[in-house]
């Protein structure tokens, strides 16, 4: 009698990413032969399926920046009726497109999902979920080791695929220095900020005016029993008397602007006018021809081909006048005479905002482009990925436009902001203007100003970081990230001109085209490690979606499907097979 061969394999990270990888060998075995035993090792330190972004335990205040209707852990071709998440909270169609469901209640359907798949194996096939964290992975006799924390037994496997999504890094000077200054909070996810050391009544500065703003805005005020309520059509808040005072500030001045509510099926990938893929391809043969390489110059090259997307998406829905994108974003480029003046401009822009993203995309000409230019999105890897801007041109598209893209087209519903409003007239919360500075002041407490509003500066208590940290390898807090690098098992992305010898090194971890097998000190692939997801960014860019669209397909899925037709096309060794 043959012996059946087995076949282990490791996904270390099982948030969404490592969820979709998994749903993709499922389905890939299901199709291939029967000879194997297939174990798969599915590991997670937070939760299996939700990962630590949704995990299930945080507060309801967070709420994920996407509709209903456009969430779904499921491929369109998985076998059996694929569960989107409007499917799984029987929402209809139209409520899907209006409702922004919670990161825990997501995070509950993603922990099914990975349920339902574990339940809904091939024969031959075992998923064992493993809690934990991956802190070294070695070769030894060929044979890949990989070991776990808390006393877990290392496990023999014969492929490894790391989705380890976010973790933290190390603390810089700044940080160092802020951190024995006073009470600083170093910047990560609002739900795992230690939020409740906050006292009722202190003042505190929040640096970066984001989704992450959003997030600890709301936990300081709802989270600490504070009310939105509606009077003659207006919103108001009603404190609780547990706040403390909030002063928040950024580069812009302006937080990321609302989404539009959605009169219409959202779509995946954009019917491009002018950005087309012909027209890519021409201007990499373009460059090829002109500078001898077909990387490209993103502003010069590429920018202008989405700034002529949008005014056409603008002049769709009667845009009059000019779109100026860069006014948008930066709508305070001048002095401000005091504080009141500067919130007298900032609440107009709030309200403006609020009423185009109420009317919708299929109604406001502006917010008809902001929403080409989030549609756009899946588009921006054929352009970024790989080396596909020359290093100059990546610094300034990951430093100057990717902020101002989400800042305009990122943003979170048009509750958010309009509840952010409210917090302003009750005086809960100041922003104190554009080119804000954050720094040490008199002893345990710091200051912020706007040098573009007069009498702007404010003392706090608090220094709180809510900008989204970047991509640093070296700088990783991850141990098995850390271990690899020691070792020279994985390296750093550096985007290199051949001809100019300029670099830029991107932070992001060094991988390979599809299927993104990990290159190591010497720039060589490993045949049997794989990676996606965060910490790939800047090699790729946008790697923090882990999510496709119902009944579609995405670059989500086809990541995913590219890495399990990888690894199951891979050496499978013969090991003993216990009875």
């Amino acid at each position: 009698m043959r012996e059946k061969r087995r076949f282990r394999v490791a996904i270390v990270g099982c948030g969404p990413r490592g969820l979709g990888v998994l749903e993709r060998l499922l389905v890939r075995l299901r199709r291939g032969p029967s000879d194997r035993d297939v174990v798969i090792w599915a590991i997670d330190p937070v939760e299996h399926g939700p990962g630590q972004v949704w995990r299930t335990d945080q507060a309801d205040w967070y709420a994920t920046n996407a509709t209903a209707a456009e969430l779904t852990a499921q491929s369109f071709d998985f076998p059996g009726r694929p569960q989107s998440y409007a499917d799984w909270a029987g929402l209809d169609a139209d409520s899907a497109r209006q409702v922004y469901p919670s990161r825990a209640e997501y995070g509950r359907y993603l922990r099914e999902t990975f349920a339902r798949l574990c339940a809904s194996t091939p024969p031959g096939v075992r998923v064992f979920p493993l809690t934990g964290t991956a802190t070294a992975l070695r070769r030894t006799d060929g044979r890949l080791h990989l070991s776990i924390d808390d006393g877990h037994p290392d496990l023999l496997v014969d492929k490894v695929i790391l989705a380890t999504g976010h973790s933290g890094l190390e603390p810089d000077d700044e940080d160092r220095a802020l951190s024995a200054h006073g009470h600083y909070i170093r910047g990560g996810m609002a739900a795992t900020m230690p939020l409740d050391e906050i006292e009722p009544g202190r003042t505190v500065a929040i640096r970066g005016l984001g989704l992450t703003f959003y997030d600890v805005t709301r936990a300081l005020t709802i989270g600490r029993g504070g009310r939105f309520v509606r009077a003659d059509g207006q919103l108001c808040y009603q404190p609780s008397g547990a706040e403390p005072r909030l002063v928040a500030g950024s580069r812009s001045g302006l937080p990321f602007r609302a989404r539009a509510e959605l009169n219409e099926p959202a779509e995946l990938a954009p019917r491009p006018v002018i950005l087309s893929d012909d027209r890519l391809a021409e201007l990499r043969e373009d460059a090829a021809a002109r500078r001898g390489r077909p990387q490209l110059d993103f502003a010069a090259e590429v920018e202008p081909l989405i700034v002529a997307e949008l005014e056409h998406a603008y002049r769709r829905r009667d845009g009059h006048g000019p779109l100026d994108v860069d006014a948008l974003a930066n709508p305070f480029n001048c002095p401000f005479a005091g504080r009141d003046e500067f919130r007298s401009r900032l609440l107009d822009v709030l309200r403006d905002d609020v009423a185009r993203a109420k009317a919708g995309s299929t109604v406001d000409p502006v917010k008809a482009a902001l929403e080409v230019m989030r549609s756009l999105r899946p588009l921006m890897p054929d352009v970024v990925d790989f080396d596909g801007l020359l290093p100059d041109s990546q610094r300034d598209f990951l430093t100057r436009w990717a902020p101002m893209s989400f800042l305009l087209s990122a943003g979170p519903p048009v509750e958010h902001v309009e509840q952010l409003v409210a917090l302003i007239e009750a005086g809960v919360l100041d922003v104190v203007g554009p080119g804000a500075r954050f720094e040490a002041s008199e002893p345990g407490r710091f200051a912020v100003e706007s040098p573009s509003v007069a009498g702007s500066r404010r003392l706090a208590d608090v220094l709180l970081d809510a900008r989204a940290p970047g991509a640093d390898l070296r700088r990783d807090t991850n141990p098995l990230l850390r271990q690899l690098l020691a070792d020279g098992m994985i390296s750093e992305h550096v985007n290199v001109d051949p001809l100019t010898g300029r670099r830029f090194a991107s932070g992001g971890l060094a991988i390979t085209e599809s299927p993104f097998h990990v290159l190591d000190a010497k720039g060589r692939p490993d045949p049997d490690v794989h990676a996606l997801g965060v910490v790939t960014q800047n090699t790729r860019w946008f790697t923090q979606v882990g999510t496709g669209r119902p009944g579609r397909d995405s670059p989500f899925r086809r990541d995913a499907d590219a890495i399990a037709v990888a690894v199951l096309a891979g050496e499978v060794r013969s090991w003993p097979v216990p009875a």
